[in-house]
């Protein structure tokens, strides 16, 4: 269970204990990601490593004070003993991708929570379906054991479709088992073509199965997006698995960076929650391909992306397009239910509402940083946009950070694009 591994590089050793199931892509793109920012900054750790939750015990906890531990670095959230002892500690610790807020519950200091945003995730695949115009439904299968991560992944999916004039259609499990046969009864149910989300790879290549099993080509019928883009499955699936991908990596690196923080007297005096959003979304054929349509209103929505912190309008995205501003205005219109002048705005709402989250910044500082020239006109279009005024989300959010229920938003920046609010065309 103990492979050392020292780093010599500095001059102080760190004891590190990381708790990482590495059974799969993500665990092992999060310790790449660990792993780099150790080299970059030339940490002398000795790292201590545990991959299966039976040896993450309450017995092993308790000797970390004489072992002299340092600190750790915790992704077994099914080590529920050893978290319990863990929890009473003041040992710097950071947890990535629990998603179970009564793991740490109570504990105060020196805890930092990471996860991908599951909010970011399901709106990246409901995006991706909305960008081909090409379904007449859309369906969410959660993972078979009911995962809290499932459950906001498919909110978050729904919730984008929903703003978008569309509903979805969820898959009802029961627990573990076998459940293929009514999978693909539920599948021959759903109008077709059908865009289906499955909350992890694993699960999309049994909605994969269902399809085979019932005759449904895909991607013509059915088209099928998975998450994590394990690169020993998804291209091996036939067809090959669409899947998007969380930046595991950039999770590796931030629970380096606050176990530091941590270690080198920067006290926590309550807990912080950090949440990363999504690195790309790899497209195989599992999904149609996009229609000419399609990515002209991609390149658009990936310039608004680029740019919504600078002064652009409209006549800038169609320049960068090089076509007319009437074939703009119509394919936009058709494929994101919205104008290009409101994409903009409801992108820079978006970043408005991501650093009222991340950051302590007042109004007039976020106003400027996201293009409104007057504080009121940004209050109104957040209100009309979410509902609350800017403040009063800000307090809701913080106040739900308080009893350990954590935003689901980015902590990496303001960037980002949101959903579009119009209600879109069906095709």
């Amino acid at each position: 269970m103990d492979y050392g591994i020292l780093y010599a590089m500095d001059n102080e050793t760190k004891r590190i204990v990381v708790a990482f199931r590495l059974a799969g892509e993500p665990g092992r793109r999060k310790l790449n990601g660990f792993f780099r920012y150790m080299a970059d900054h030339q940490l002398d750790w000795q790292l201590q490593f545990v991959s299966i939750r039976e040896d993450f015990n309450a017995e092993f906890v308790r000797s970390f004070a004489e072992r002299g531990i340092d600190g750790v670095a915790f992704s077994l959230p099914a080590a529920r003993d050893g978290a319990a002892v863990l929890r009473e500690s003041d040992i710097p610790t950071v947890a990535l991708d629990t998603f179970d807020d009564s793991l740490f519950a109570g504990r105060e200091r020196n805890l930092v929570t990471i996860s991908s945003s599951c909010e970011e995730i399901g709106r990246a695949a409901a995006r991706h379906f909305l960008s081909q115009g090409l379904y007449r439904s859309y369906a969410f299968v959660p993972d078979l054991a009911g995962h809290t991560w499932s459950r906001l992944r498919g909110e978050a999916f729904s919730d984008e479709l929903n703003r978008n004039g569309f509903r979805t259609a969820i898959y009802k499990t029961r627990g573990k088992g076998y459940d293929l046969p009514k999978l693909r009864a539920w599948i021959e149910k759903l109008p077709r073509p059908v865009g289906i989300f499955a909350a992890c790879d694993d699960r999309a290549v049994q909605v994969l199965e269902a399809c085979r099993d019932a005759g449904l080509e895909v991607p013509l019928e059915v088209a099928i997006i998975g998450v994590d883009n394990d690169e020993m499955i998804c291209p091996r699936t036939t067809p090959p698995l669409t899947s998007v991908q969380p930046d595991h990596a950039r999770i590796g690196e931030l629970a380096a960076e606050k176990l530091r923080e941590m270690m080198d007297g920067r006290c926590l005096s309550r807990p912080r929650h950090i949440a990363v959003g999504v690195k790309r979304i790899e497209v195989r054929e599992s999904t149609s391909p996009v229609s000419q349509s399609g990515r002209l209103v991609q390149r658009a929505l990936a310039f608004i992306t680029a740019h919504y912190a600078e002064p652009i309008r409209p006549r800038d995205v169609v320049r960068e397009l090089k076509c007319s501003r009437r074939l703009a205005d119509l394919r936009f219109s058709e494929l994101q239910g919205e104008s290009i002048g409101r994409s903009i705005l409801h992108t820079r709402l978006e970043a408005v509402r991501r650093m009222l989250v991340a950051t302590n910044d007042t109004m007039e500082n976020i106003a400027a940083a996201c293009v409104f020239s007057k504080v009121e006109r940004l209050r109104a279009a957040f209100r009309d946009r979410y509902g609350v005024p800017p403040a009063e989300f800000r307090k809701t959010v913080r106040g739900q950070h308080a009893v350990n229920s954590p935003p689901n938003a980015s902590k990496t920046g303001a960037g980002g694009r949101c959903g579009s609010g119009g209600r879109r065309r069906r095709p």
